[in-house]
């Protein structure tokens, strides 16, 4: 188990997701959470200590038993709540103000051309993401709501991380709430990433420079380093698959020793 505490939940609520974004990490075969498998999540996470609850998928805003449904039982047990949203099906008016304390919202280009070409909806009729969370951005500044922002680093948009810096530092100017900035190093593996892997992969070098670059900026907001999205000191990730809880700290420790069994002496 990890010796550091685990502060932050990431509940993958279910796995559907209408877009098909190149670099997603996530199993589409992750089971739909009911809300007796919701709570369970829940009293497990609060036993293990956890303050802060980051409701996932997929795309937490389609999951049938309702988002709001989500945030409101975690809040009523004590978690600050989070949501990790591509933006398209957040609300026009702010009515989850008393529910959701942040909105976690994705930007992985400085322009709609290079956000776009990664972020993928699957209906092509709809193809404009960027100004979604253009969209997204400008509401929450309005309401007052903070938000925090996440960034898949790789061969795509490796030559543009001061570009979404920059336009970062110049939304928190205009009055933005930003929590702060998480930059992710692609990984080769999910739905999307799998099949991605030659055209998209970096070097642990490359995000590492990007990252001390953008840091040496003194950008008005906090800067985190993920170099792999699904293991931190911080973080622990929790899902349903096969009718059963699981934990990522537990999986992935219990892969890592199998395989170690598995070598030879």
């Amino acid at each position: 188990m990890n010796e550091k505490p685990l502060t932050i939940a990431v509940i993958m609520l279910h796995g559907g997701c209408d877009m098909r974004c190149r670099f997603c990490i996530t199993d589409a075969g992750l089971d739909c959470m009911t809300r007796t498998d919701y709570g369970k999540a829940l009293e497990r996470i609060r036993e293990q200590g956890f303050q802060d609850v980051v409701l996932g998928g997929g795309e937490p805003f389609l999951w049938p038993e309702g988002v709001d449904y989500a945030a409101r039982t975690a809040r009523k047990m004590g978690f600050l709540v989070q949501v990790g949203t591509n933006g398209v099906h957040m609300p026009d008016k702010d009515i989850h103000h008393d529910s959701i304390d942040r909105y976690v919202l994705p930007i992985d280009a400085s322009s709609a051309e290079g956000h776009n070409a990664v972020r993928v909806f699957t209906d092509t009729r709809i193809w404009d993401h960027y100004a979604v969370i253009m969209k997204r951005l400008r509401q929450c500044r309005e309401w007052g709501r903070s938000v925090t922002v996440s960034t898949v680093v790789s061969r795509a948009n490796l030559p543009d991380i001061i570009g979404i810096g920059d336009f970062l530092a110049d939304y928190v100017a205009s009055g933005g709430r930003l929590h702060a900035w998480h930059l992710y190093r692609f990984i080769p593996r999910g739905r999307g990433g799998s099949r991605a892997a030659r055209a998209l992969s970096i070097t642990g070098n490359e995000f590492d420079r990007a990252v001390h670059v953008s840091r040496c900026q003194n950008y008005p907001y906090i800067i985190y380093k993920r170099p792999d999205m699904r293991h931190s000191a911080s973080v622990d990730f929790f899902w349903y698959q096969n009718a059963r809880l699981c934990v990522g700290s537990e999986v992935w420790h219990e892969a890592r020793d199998n395989s170690l069994a598995r070598m030879p002496e």
